[in-house]
């Protein structure tokens, strides 16, 4: 399994009047491919650059969640067809080891001569 992360842009909560939520619908497809979503981090309601599918506003959600690789290609679909979805991107978590990126850095020792 691999750590994703999705930012994933919905329509206004205006538009969506008498559909189902569409950020449970997220969920409910990274199940259906059988992952587990582990955080969910709402943005809030934003004002797009420009329209997407008519839209000037949306909501905007991120998402981590694992997946197995070989499911990924079969989840972007299912997530490019459905319809509650205006835009998102998906990028691969790395854990990062922090102790081979940053190592300390001695520090120079203090000489101190006399001058004569």
């Amino acid at each position: 399994m691999k750590t994703y992360e999705a930012l994933v842009i919905f329509p206004s909560q205006t538009a969506l009047e008498g559909h189902q939520d569409p950020k449970n619908s997220f969920e409910e497809i990274v199940k259906k491919h059988e992952g587990k979503v582990l955080n969910r981090t709402e943005l809030g309601k934003r004002l797009l650059g420009y329209p997407i599918k008519k839209s000037k506003e949306a909501y905007v959600v991120s998402f981590v969640f694992e997946l197995s690789p070989d499911k990924a290609e079969a989840f972007r679909r299912s997530l490019q067809l459905t319809e509650g979805i205006l835009k998102f991107t998906i990028v691969t978590k790395s854990k990062v080891d922090l102790d081979r990126h940053f190592k300390p850095v001695p520090s120079p020792a203090v000489q101190t001569s006399e001058r004569r």
